[in-house]
């Protein structure tokens, strides 16, 4: 689909269709496909990469700055109009599908396909955190009630992954036991900023609704508003 075959406004409303629409395909991609979408995502809705690169042990915040950063100044119309002909060509029915299904809020930041191949007995906390499963996080926390404030390897805490993922039910019950609600990674990025960037709009009422500021991160750049503004 050309960028001159829409409007701009018809391009912004199947835009995010499509990014709706991925979370229906997420499990059948590569995550070299989910980082193209990303970076896609990204560049559509905020513009060109401008914050720094991730810490050299941040792995996979890395993998995701790099596919938005590789897209240079490219317009955020051509961005979208590539989004939509990316998802037409994995599956050219997809809007006839879309309409039938009208799936939830994507999470174009899920970006390994690995959650899905686990065996449940090997899963993590963080995994099922992930997969959105709230009765495995209701009964692993239970037992392990600290799990809630632990960082993984890129130095998010389960609260963070949750907002990615747009995960509302367990992002509630995180902050009831004793998530904070405005805690930041080591970018200085909360869970607004991830829930925000995603476009996850039900899981930004919520947190908003429980005390989530619009905080700056470490680079004294507060995007997060922005970002609310392009929900």
């Amino acid at each position: 689909m050309a960028e001159s075959d829409l409007s701009i406004a018809d391009l912004e409303e199947t835009f995010n269709r499509a990014a709706k629409y991925l979370q229906t395909l997420a499990a059948q991609l590569d995550s070299g496909k989910l980082l193209g979408f990303y970076g896609l995502y990204k560049q559509a809705t905020v513009g060109p990469c401008d914050i720094p690169r991730p810490n050299w042990y941040q792995v996979q915040a890395k993998h995701k700055w790099e596919a938005w950063k590789n897209l240079g100044d490219m317009s955020r119309e051509t961005a979208m109009a590539s989004y939509i002909y990316a998802i037409a060509k994995i599956n050219p029915l997809w809007e006839e599908e879309e309409k039938a299904e009208s799936p939830g809020w994507n999470s174009v930041s899920k970006l390994s396909n690995t959650d899905t191949e686990l065996r449940d007995a090997d899963k993590t906390f963080l995994d099922w955190v992930k997969e959105g499963n709230e009765a495995k996080v209701r009964e692993i926390l239970n037992g392990e009630p600290t799990l809630v404030n632990t960082l993984d390897e890129d130095g998010l805490l389960p609260i963070h992954w949750a907002a990615d993922r747009g995960h509302v039910g367990i992002v509630e019950y995180l902050i009831g036991n004793g998530a904070n609600v405005n805690s930041q990674d080591r970018d200085g990025q909360t869970p607004l900023h991830y829930a925000a960037s995603c476009g996850h709009a039900e899981a930004v009422k919520y947190l908003l609704s429980s005390g989530a500021q619009t905080i700056a991160d470490n680079d004294g750049i507060n995007r997060v508003v922005h970002q609310i503004d392009q929900i």
